[in-house]
């Protein structure tokens, strides 16, 4: 290269670093997006959460749950170079009633009228005892009472974390455009559903055709509101803030206008440095600032594609990666192998943030959510995401799949080409029921579906817990 070429090149990174908007280490910070990271140490903007002089809340009460990732938080604090300090987080939550439908080929379902889109960065998680656990959308049922959390839109939400709740409830939350307002009667259509407010706490000011959020109780077809919030123009429910940071999920993006819908925000994109190719449901950082006179549009000035938009998983399977081939893409954990392609989203928890497949390991410990129904010449199944949690040693890990042997007098089992030993320590679950050993063992059969936790010493995983799961 040139002389003339290369002062060219530090030309343009200069340029460069003095045209992209940046966050100043110390300065302060408002931010929103989905939780990445682990449960015991989210992150957002791929930066860890110093939580420890925090108030935490959820549609104005005190939150005292797990953070878990997929999570939309909305934060104000500092931002401490390596991590950011946290003054205030909320927890955003879109949607919360009973399933009507769920289409696993589709990866949607549907609940009070609304749409639910789901794929491979959505979490779903059941609150269990002692804490939770992950689902698939194969898991849910119409019926079951969830919360959604994401980005919410006319065509209903791309979301990135959905909580089954143990049992069903009335109490409902839900948001959409308002038709059929009948001002004198106190009521409206909302995504197919009569909405009576005539005992509401009514915030904002009704009018046809204006988004609304309704918090109240089911009966029948007819939501009996406690709360409305007509949203108008300068009505955004998150505040004004001269910069502010947005990580998710974006939906309606229209490219000849150079806008898409985040969170909450119509992102104005046209005067923004774009990094990699938007999509439709991909998963995006943005940075930009809040327009004077409509506090819903943000004016982006950086725009980075994060992860694509992909299938949802209809399997997953969690363990050590035993083979790898970053050429061909491929991986496999013990007896269960994989293949991935440019779709595939691929990431790492500590730090947050993707990752390429050549940067995987072998005697990384994986996650990955899979198709079964995908495989290729070599019988391998086709990877949606692959998560890397960490390098594995001694400390207790997870692995799930299928049984592939059972012997009942040794109290062991093979699973992904593991033998899992057993002893008195062991808990055992199965649903909802804790189980004794021998019960456990009647029940098992090859081919049954678990989740392990454990020490791996070779190829031999002593097993602190073992979970029948239902499939």
């Amino acid at each position: 290269m040139g002389r003339w070429m290369i002062l060219a090149a530090l030309g343009l990174l200069v340029l460069a670093s003095c045209t992209m908007p940046q966050t100043q280490a110390g300065g302060t910070l408002e931010a929103m997006g989905a939780l990445g990271g682990t449960p015991t140490n989210p992150t957002l903007l791929g930066k860890p959460l110093d939580l420890s002089q925090a108030s935490l809340s959820e549609e104005g009460e005190v939150f005292q749950g797990n953070l878990l990732p997929g999570m939309v938080v909305r934060v104000l604090g500092t931002d401490a170079g390596q991590a950011i300090r946290v003054q205030s987080l909320e927890v955003r939550v879109e949607l919360k009633g009973p399933v009507t439908s769920v289409d696993v080929q589709a990866g949607t379902l549907v609940v009070l009228g609304q749409t639910v889109y789901i794929d491979a960065n959505t979490r779903i998680y059941e609150k269990a005892p002692g804490g939770y656990r992950t689902l698939l959308l194969s898991d849910l049922r119409p019926g079951d009472y969830v919360e959604v959390q994401g980005t919410a839109t006319e065509a209903g939400i791309q979301a990135t974390y959905v909580e089954r709740y143990p049992g069903p409830s009335s109490q409902v939350e839900t948001e959409g455009r308002v038709q059929n307002l009948d001002t004198a009667g106190k009521a409206f259509t909302l995504n197919g559903f009569t909405v009576d407010y005539a005992q509401a706490r009514v915030e904002g000011t009704p009018r046809e055709g204006v988004w609304a959020e309704v918090k109240g109780e089911l009966s029948g077809t007819t939501i009996r509101a406690a709360k409305v919030d007509f949203k108008g123009q300068g009505q955004s429910g998150f505040g004004t803030s001269r910069r502010l940071e947005l990580e998710g999920p974006l939906a309606n993006l229209d490219e000849a206008a150079k806008t898409f819908s985040l969170l909450g925000y119509t992102v104005d994109y046209s005067g923004a440095q774009v990094v990699g190719a938007l999509m439709e449901g991909s998963y995006v950082e943005v940075k930009g600032r809040v327009d004077g006179g409509n506090p819903t549009l943000l004016h982006a000035q950086l725009v980075k594609a994060k992860y694509p938009r992909t299938r949802a998983p209809k399997a997953e399977a969690k363990g050590q990666v035993t083979a790898l081939d970053p050429t061909a893409m491929t991986l496999a954990l013990g007896s269960l192998a994989f293949y991935a392609d440019q779709n595939t989203l691929l990431k790492r928890d500590e730090p947050d943030g993707p990752i390429a497949f050549g940067e995987i390991r072998v005697g990384d410990f994986v996650e990955v959510a899979y198709d079964p129904t995908l495989q290729d010449s070599q019988g391998r199944f086709y990877a949606l995401r692959v998560e890397v949690k960490g390098a594995m040693g001694a400390e207790e890990g997870e692995w799930e799949g299928a049984v592939q042997a059972v012997d009942r007098a040794q109290y062991t089992f093979q699973l992904l080409g593991y033998t899992v030993a057993t002893d008195a320590s062991t808990r055992f679950e199965a649903g909802d029921r804790d189980l004794t050993q021998q019960d456990f063992f009647a029940l098992l059969q090859p081919g049954n579906w678990v989740e392990v936790k454990g020490a791996l010493s070779g190829t031999t995983i002593q097993a602190s817990k073992v979970e029948l799961k239902r499939r």
